[in-house]
């Protein structure tokens, strides 16, 4: 995953602070640990609804995880 080029183009495209547009790719790192895996594709949301880590994590984090996930297939993530 190019998380150089993703910071970059988040901040561009989404007018992201430094500090928001690294946190989004905390959370997309954080996904794929969660997942064990090494990309983000079209299955991850679905995916990490049938995860016990996700499902027992706040809604507020579920919402930021699926967001970054979400960003990363906006950004076309590869």
């Amino acid at each position: 995953m190019d998380y150089i080029t993703f910071n970059g183009w988040l901040i561009e495209t989404h007018e992201m602070s430094e500090r928001s547009a690294r946190d989004v790719i905390s959370r997309c790192r954080r996904i794929c640990k969660m997942l064990n895996t090494n990309e983000i594709t079209d299955n991850t949301i679905s995916e990490l609804l049938n995860n016990d880590e996700f499902n027992s994590s706040s809604m507020f984090v579920k919402s930021q995880l699926k967001r970054a996930a979400s960003l990363w297939l906006d950004y076309g993530g590869n």
